[in-house]
């Protein structure tokens, strides 16, 4: 009789930097917090009957006067919904889009920020709103053709925490070597003991010289519904044709993703992908771009589960710099720190099998929502929208910088769609999804464009 026994779902590992480590315990430990508060249906208390486990992702804000971290955003979740409530969803005008569609955490996490930052700037616009405590990421540096504008703070900067490698590009292990924790960095950094709060430099390999192209080394890759699939510890799912399995046994396609082009099993692109979209225009989106001085980039990555520098490298920022040769290289870390406790069977596999995503924003401190990561809607009022959806942001966004059809949303988009910070913004976009991430065949190429694949990448 086999004797079993139980380790936890995460190995153990070795920080890269107390850097790192500070960033993921803030993460963490405001999750901890946070999932304490919810209902016991959820299943994502500590102490929850069943070990259902997911993944967590966080935007931290590093105030380097003070030595202050911050946490502005948490969520977790692993899921997106079905192909048909996608393209339901899509045939809409974005401003009507009231479900959540990707409820993979770093996109959960991102689509918290925005809604962060509109918030932060709503009340930076209020009469009078002083910032004596420096409490908040951005200033309003004046107006510029009519419009008020803002930027970051010099001294504070943006975070990026994951407990698992994020899904696409980040997790195909062919191409290059993954490289040790301390890869790029400065020997200086490498040989002294950094700080809790010291970020280490890293320096990425540019120029960046892609191997096996044609094989999908810097292409897009989609993920599956979840409908029919449940990812495991290695960010897989279970494949559903020959053809699929044989391109992730061969190590050609990221597993838990789907080719360029296979549009009728997979509708949203990898986390990879969006990561690297959000270094290569701001992780701010179009319409808070109109009122940014400059975009805002993530300063470093911080990763627990299968984090490998080079592959993730590659697929964050460096396999665009051709394109964008001004790409944000952001650090990239590994914790040590494990977030899933929960025991499992040393011979089983890992299971990121829970359908919930708690989400949550440091502009409303009380406010806690789950939503069902295979309806994208919220679970505390049934078949309700989440905030965090398109539609209640662009609200938001129009009820704050109001045009002058005053409020009329469809009619402010217009006006928007015509000014040039967004015409710019889109067009970096298509560069991007054109020209940076290339399809695997001529065939993919076709079935993008007559599919109008530009749809399929809304964040």
């Amino acid at each position: 009789m086999r004797t079993i026994t139980f380790r936890h779902g995460e190995k153990s590992r070795t920080s890269s930097c107390a850097f790192a480590e500070s960033i993921s315990n803030v993460a963490i430990d405001q999750f901890q917090l946070l999932r304490e508060k919810t209902e016991d249906r959820h299943n994502l208390r500590a102490n929850a009957e069943q070990n259902l486990r997911t993944v967590l992702s966080a935007f931290i804000a590093l105030d380097s006067r003070t030595n202050r971290l911050t946490c502005l955003t948490v969520a977790n979740g692993t899921k997106t919904i079905s192909d048909e409530d996608f393209d339901r969803e899509m045939e809409k005008k974005s401003y009507e889009r009231g479900k959540l569609r990707d409820l993979h955490a770093e996109v959960l996490a991102r689509r918290a920020l925005k809604r962060y930052l509109a918030l932060e700037m709503r009340t930076l616009l209020a009469h009078g709103c002083e910032d004596e405590n420096d409490s908040f990421l951005l200033e309003r540096v004046g107006l510029e053709k009519g419009r008020v504008l803002f930027k970051m703070k010099a001294h504070k900067s943006i975070h990026l925490y994951v407990s698992s490698c994020p899904c696409g590009n980040a997790t195909i292990r062919k191409w290059a070597k993954g490289g040790s924790r301390f890869e790029g960095f400065d020997d200086d950094d490498v040989n002294r003991e950094l700080g809790p709060f010291t970020m280490p430099k890293q320096k990425h390999e540019t120029p960046f010289l892609p191997l096996d192209v044609q094989r999908g080394s810097v292409a897009v890759a989609m993920k599956k519904a979840t409908t029919t699939t449940t990812k495991n510890e290695e960010g897989d799912d279970n494949p559903s044709s020959a053809t699929v399995k044989v391109l992730y046994e061969n190590g050609t396609l990221a597993k838990g993703t789907l080719p360029v082009g296979e549009n009728r099993v997979g509708r949203m692109c990898s986390c990879s992908d969006k990561i690297a979209a959000w270094n290569a225009v701001g992780v701010q989106g179009s319409l808070l771009a109109t009122k940014l001085v400059e975009p805002i980039f993530i300063q470093s990555i911080t990763i627990g589960r299968k984090f490998a520098y080079r592959h993730s490298a590659r697929a964050f920022c460096c396999r665009v710099s051709k394109t964008f040769p001004s790409v944000n290289h952001p650090v990239l870390m590994q914790c040590e720190r494990k977030f899933d406790l929960a025991p499992i069977d040393t011979d089983s596999v890992v299971v990121f099998d829970n359908p919930n995503s708690l989400i949550w924003s440091a502009g409303e401190n009380e406010v806690i929502e789950v939503c069902n990561g295979k309806t994208g809607q919220r679970e505390e009022e049934k078949m309700s929208s989440s905030r965090y959806c398109s539609s209640a942001f662009e609200s938001l966004f129009f009820e704050t910088f109001k045009t002058s059809h005053g409020g009329n949303i469809e009619d402010q988009m217009k006006e928007y769609a015509a000014m040039e910070d967004i015409q710019h913004y889109d067009a970096a976009k298509e560069k991007l999804w054109a020209k940076s991430f290339i399809p695997r065949f001529d065939e993919q190429t076709r079935r993008r464009r007559a599919n109008a694949g530009k749809n399929y990448y809304n964040a």
